[in-house]
C-alpha cells in the first residue's frame, strides 16, 4: 500500500480501525479476521428471556454518554441500570435524570446488578480497560468509535472478547442513516453501474475546542475514521494508496502539529477514486455529504436543513439553516444502532 510518507502513521491505523463487516446490520472489525456474534444475539442472558429489557450499564455521562441515556432510555429493549464515571458527579446528575443508579467504576456496576451489556461511551484512550473488564464478566459492549487508536490493540481487545465468547461492537453510525443507507444499497443494487469515483465532504459545526483538538481531535483518526468505514462498504473494496495533507488555521494548532483541515484521496484496488475534505470549523452549520459517481448514475446524500420549508420571494430563494451539529444530524442512526445491538 502506497501511503504519503508524512501522514503514514495516521492512516495505517486508520484503515484497520474503521475495518468492519456489514452483515444483517452488524458492525465487527475485521481485523480478528474471525465471525463473531451478531447484535440480536450479544448476550445469552438477554436472549434466554426476549421478553424482558437487557440491562445495560452506560460508562461515561460526558456530551456522547447523554445521547446515548436518552435513546436507551427510549428504547423498549433496554433498561438502562447504571451510569459510570469517574466523575461521580456527572454520573449522579445523567443517572437521576434516568432512574439509574450511579457509579465510579464498572465493577461496582457490575456487583450490584446482573448486567446483560455495557455501553461505552468514554475517551478513546480509557476503552481498553472498560472492555476488558465488560469482557471478564462474560458482558458485550457497544463502544463509540474507534476501540482504540492502535490497530495492534484493537486486534488483541476483539481477540479477547471472541475469546470470552461475548460480542464487541463498535459504532460507526453512517452505516444506519437512512439517507446513507439508501446510497449504499443503490450501489450494491448496481443502479449506478460500476463505481467509478466518489466526493466526501465532513465540514464540522460548531468547532470544538481548542483544548479537544490538542489532546484527542486528530482530524484523520475522529474525522475521516466516519466516511473510510463508509465508503468502504458502499464500495466493497479495500484501498490500495492514500495521500493525505493538511493544513492548520491557528498559530497554536500550527505549532502542536494539529490540522484542523485536511484533503485525503483514497485510490481502491477496483479503480474508484475518492476524495474526502475535511473541517472542524464550517461556520454555516454541519456540513455532511456524499456523492458515489458510477459508469450509469450517481447516488448522493445531500444535507439535511432544520426544516425543508423553502420561500421564495422579491429578495431570492430562502431556507433554513443546516443542521446544528450531529446529534441532530444522527439522531435517526444512533437511535438504530442501539436498537440492532439490542
Amino acid at each position: 500500500m502506497l501511503i504519503t510518507q508524512r501522514f503514514a502513521r495516521n492512516f495505517r491505523p486508520l484503515l484497520r480501525i474503521s475495518s468492519c463487516d456489514h452483515d444483517k446490520l452488524v458492525l465487527f472489525d475485521r481485523c480478528t479476521k474471525r465471525t463473531t456474534k451478531s447484535f440480536s444475539s450479544f448476550s445469552a442472558n438477554a436472549t434466554k428471556k426476549k421478553s424482558r429489557r437487557a440491562k445495560v450499564a452506560l460508562v461515561g455521562s460526558g456530551r456522547m454518554g447523554q445521547i446515548r441515556a436518552s435513546l436507551l432510555y427510549a428504547n423498549p429493549r433496554f433498561d438502562l441500570t447504571s451510569v459510570v464515571d469517574s466523575n461521580f458527579e456527572g454520573a449522579e446528575l445523567v443517572a437521576d435524570k434516568y432512574s439509574a443508579e450511579p457509579f465510579e467504576t464498572l465493577f461496582e456496576a457490575i456487583n450490584a446488578d446482573a448486567l446483560d451489556g455495557v455501553i461505552v461511551s468514554t475517551p478513546t484512550f480509557t476503552h481498553d480497560a472498560v472492555i476488558r473488564e465488560a469482557a471478564r464478566h462474560g458482558l458485550s459492549v457497544f463502544t463509540e468509535k474507534p476501540v482504540d487508536d492502535t490497530a495492534d490493540k484493537i486486534d488483541e481487545i476483539f481477540k479477547i472478547c471472541n475469546s470470552a465468547g461475548v460480542s464487541l461492537c463498535c459504532g460507526f453510525q453512517r452505516r444506519f442513516e437512512d439517507s446513507y443507507v439508501a446510497a449504499a444499497k443503490a450501489v450494491h443494487e448496481g443502479q449506478i453501474g460500476r463505481p467509478i469515483s466518489s466526493s466526501i465532504v465532513f465540514a464540522d459545526h460548531p468547532c470544538p475546542p481548542i483544548e479537544f483538538l490538542l489532546t484527542g481531535g486528530n482530524i484523520f483518526s475522529d474525522l475521516s475514521a466516519h466516511d473510510v468505514d463508509y465508503i468502504r462498504w458502499v464500495l466493497n473494496d479495500e484501498v490500495a494508496s492514500v495521500f493525505a495533507t493538511g493544513t492548520s488555521s491557528t498559530k497554536i494548532l500550527e505549532d502542536a502539529g494539529v490540522h484542523d483541515n485536511a484533503t485525503v484521496v483514497l485510490k481502491f484496488q477496483k479503480g474508484a477514486v475518492v476524495t474526502l475534505f475535511m473541517s472542524r470549523s464550517a461556520s454555516y452549520g454541519y456540513d455532511q455529504r456524499c456523492e458515489i459517481f458510477g459508469d450509469k448514475g450517481l447516488a448522493s446524500v445531500e444535507n439535511q436543513h432544520m426544516n425543508s420549508t423553502v420561500l421564495a420571494d422579491e429578495n431570492g430563494i430562502h431556507r433554513s439553516p443546516l443542521k446544528y451539529s450531529f446529534p441532530q444530524r444522527f439522531n435517526q442512526a444512533f437511535a438504530t444502532e442501539l436498537d440492532v445491538f439490542a
